[in-house]
Order: C-alpha cells, then sequence, then structure tokens
C-alpha cells in the first residue's frame, strides 16, 4: 500500500511540483480529484514513516535501558558525594 501511495504521491507532483491538470474549468474537477488523491498518499507515507521512526527509537531506547540495567530503587547519586570522592581520588 505504501508504494502505490508513494508512487500517486509522486506521479501528482510529476511537473516541477504542480499537477499535471490545466486550469480551464471543466478539468477544476479533476484537478480537486487528483489533489485530495496526492495529500491522502503523502499522508499515509508520512505516517508509515512516523510510526517506523518511533519502533525504531523505541527498540534503541529498550536495548540502552538493558545495557544500563537500571533499577529504580537505587539511591541517586548525590553531585556532593561525587565531588569530595573526586577530591580524595586527585589528591
Amino acid at each position: 500500500m505504501q508504494t502505490i501511495s508513494g508512487g500517486m504521491a509522486l506521479r501528482a507532483m510529476s511537473k516541477n511540483g504542480k499537477f499535471a491538470n490545466g486550469n480551464d474549468a471543466a478539468s477544476a474537477g479533476v484537478t480537486t480529484a487528483v489533489k485530495g488523491t496526492a495529500i491522502s498518499a503523502v499522508t499515509k507515507a508520512l505516517d508509515t514513516l512516523n510510526i517506523a521512526i518511533r519502533k525504531t527509537i523505541d527498540s534503541g531506547l529498550k536495548t540502552v535501558k538493558e545495557t544500563m540495567e537500571i533499577n529504580l530503587h537505587d539511591i541517586p547519586i548525590n553531585p556532593e558525594q561525587n565531588t569530595l570522592k573526586l577530591l580524595l581520588i586527585t589528591s
């Protein structure tokens, strides 16, 4: 479906970014239909891309979380404690 939608969108914009129909009154209905189809095709293609990006980001964040082995019950590190430890280590 995405391939068809993408093809329709490209076809609708094939002449320098303008729709192929003329501007006469007889073709106004066709122009409106083509524009509607193109908008629908582009929207579907962008929705599919949006879903793919979200899935990729979620997968990456899951991998990072698993790698870090985050424990929600750990006590957060206090920046002042780190400073003291760093001073002791560097002295």
